[in-house]
């Protein structure tokens, strides 16, 4: 599943272990979900998520922050972003993540800002899911358009 977290959710993820969002980026350190992201997706990642109120707010170090969001840029895929469909939403952080999501091929997109995402999501068939929604279907193994279980080919 080829998925693509909005800043807010690695933030979130770096905030609190014990969340929906953390465990999204436990099953992409296991290799279970495909990251995607762009060098300027990677960017803001660090200049959100490197801000002293998120380190203070996590009770860990600025080290152990860098070492997720290094981890996640060792292990994503990068996406060349060649066509960008502007304007999709009415910020441009978020236009970000949706042309990494667009020319990425991504499944779903991972975000608690669900209305920003969804005119564009629809349109180009990307799920917006909240993190908690996200590991739900992921764990139903719905992993297309939120609809069905994935088909074993025997069937």
């Amino acid at each position: 599943m080829r998925i693509v977290l909005d800043t807010a959710t690695l933030v979130s993820a770096i905030r609190s272990e014990t969340g929906a969002a953390a465990e999204i980026v436990r099953l992409a350190a296991l290799g279970k979900l495909t990251v995607l992201m762009d060098y300027k997706l990677v960017c803001e990642y660090r200049d959100v998520a490197f801000r002293p109120q998120h380190i203070a707010a996590s009770r860990r170090t600025l080290e152990d922050a860098e070492a997720v969001v290094t981890m996640l840029e060792a292990i994503a895929t990068p996406v060349l972003v060649v066509v960008k469909h502007r304007p999709l939403s009415q910020d441009a952080d978020d236009d970000m993540v949706l042309d990494v999501a667009i020319n990425g091929h991504a499944d779903a997109i991972v975000t608690s800002n669900i209305k920003d995402f969804a005119v564009a999501s629809e349109r180009f068939g990307i799920q917006s899911l909240t993190p908690r929604d996200f590991l739900i279907a992921f764990r139903e193994g719905r992993h297309h358009h939120g609809d069905e279980p994935e088909k074993d080919c025997n069937q």
